[in-house]
């Protein structure tokens, strides 16, 4: 049996004449290199984040090679990975097997980390709805936007999105839909997809209220009064401007020019969120009318029917007004008293009512005096007569009551003067 070595022995082969024969070729040395039993193979792996050290040294340690003339070392040039994007890259390797004669063989494979998983999000935002703050919400917005996280196995992630601006709503209402790109440093990505909206569900709030309201009526409608009571209402609305309408349509109708409706205003925003109040305004009649013509105190000589004309002049020479409407005037003359004669007088107070019944009085006299002597209209004569010795009675008693008088004012009595 060979061994593995070498030895030069020397055999001497002498015949009978003492004559050795030419000395025996060399024997040949060992040239044959090992066999690989196992060959690595070229492998993918997927990227760990921390080199796949482990799949790493059993794809290095994974050879294998045996040498018919003794043991064989495997050796290996591996010095590291090539640089990839995160943590990934390649290196080809050469094995080499080398027996106890130094005779070798190689094999070469190479392994790669790969990157083709995508990153993961963490955080994932969900559709969000805010009430409008009139200014874009943008902490909202911001934080809303912000608040999303991916991770990945083998390297970092940036996270981007595709936000411009929000929809045009009404008022500073809108919305938008997000889409969110998380990508690795290999280029893979995930995505996903949120809305943010901004709605409008508060109703404005009104900073005037119009209150009741009760005025002298005018007679005209007070008609400023009234409009600036409509006006005087106003409302604000965080998300946009506020109209502000009512249902005013007239008063009712009251006594004289008096009347009062209950209006309702609506301050509506610009989402057609509402607000109502509600307020009476009444006019009211509380002031008397006034005389603009007053009876003063009457005395009139007696003309002996009454003085009718007289009194009923001074009865009807009276007026009055009332702002609100017109006026009715009444007076409470039953009739004179009972004087001397047709005299009498009599104390009468006239009553001014407006149409609400609002009254105002006024009193005086009028009286019927009889200052006039009464008139003969037959006036006796001086009479001489012819004594008859019997006092001349008849002539006398003739002469006597040929006398006559009257008066304007009554009856006139006769009576004789000695």
């Amino acid at each position: 049996m060979w061994l593995n070595g070498s030895v030069t022995v020397t055999w001497t082969a002498m015949d009978e004449c003492k004559t050795p024969p030419p000395p025996p070729p060399p024997l040949p040395s060992q040239t044959t290199a090992p066999v690989f039993t196992v060959i690595p193979a070229d492998l993918n792996v997927e990227c760990d984040g921390n080199g796949n050290v482990e799949a790493l040294e059993n794809w290095l340690a994974n050879v294998s090679a045996t040498d018919a003339c003794g043991e064989v070392e495997i050796t290996n040039d591996f010095e590291g990975l090539s640089d990839g994007c995160g943590s990934t890259g390649s290196v080809t390797v050469t094995w080499t097997a080398m027996d106890e004669c130094e005779n070798t063989a190689t094999t070469t494979a190479t392994f790669t980390i790969t990157d083709e998983t995508a990153p993961v999000f963490t955080v994932i935002p969900a559709d969000l709805n805010v009430e409008c703050d009139g200014n874009g919400n943008v902490e909202a917005l911001e934080n809303w936007l912000a608040n999303v996280s991916a991770t990945d196995a083998c390297g970092e992630v940036e996270i981007t999105n595709n936000f411009e601006g929000l929809s045009d709503g009404c008022g500073s209402t809108g919305s938008v839909t997000v889409t969110w790109t998380a990508m690795d440093e290999c280029e893979n990505t995930a995505t996903t997809t949120a809305t943010f909206t901004i709605t409008d569900e508060t109703a404005p709030v009104f900073t005037v209220i119009p209150a009741d309201l009760n005025v002298e009526c005018d007679g005209n409608g007070n008609v400023e009064a009234l409009e600036n009571w409509l006006a005087n209402v106003s409302a604000t609305d965080a998300c946009g401007e506020v109209e502000i309408t009512n249902n005013f349509e007239g008063l009712s109708d009251g006594c004289g020019s008096t009347g009062s409706v209950t209006v309702t205003w609506t301050a509506m925003d610009e989402c057609e969120n509402t607000a109502t109040t509600t307020a009476t305004f009444t006019i009211t009649d509380e002031t008397a009318p006034v005389f603009t013509v007053i009876p003063a105190d009457l005395n009139v000589e007696c003309d002996g029917n009454g003085n009718v004309e007289a009194l009923e002049n001074w009865l009807a020479n009276v007026s009055a007004t009332d702002a609100c409407g017109e006026v009715e005037i009444t007076n409470d003359f039953e009739g004179l008293s009972d004087g001397c004669g047709s005299t009498g007088s009599v104390t009468v107070t006239w009553t001014a009512m407006d149409e609400c019944e609002n009254t105002a009085t006024t009193t005086a006299t009028f009286t019927i005096t009889d200052e006039t002597a009464p008139v003969f209209t037959v006036i006796p004569a001086d009479l001489n007569v012819e004594c008859d010795g019997n006092g001349n009675v008849e002539a006398l008693e003739n002469w006597l009551a040929n006398v006559s008088a009257t008066d304007a004012c009554g009856e006139v009595n006769h009576g004789l003067r000695a």
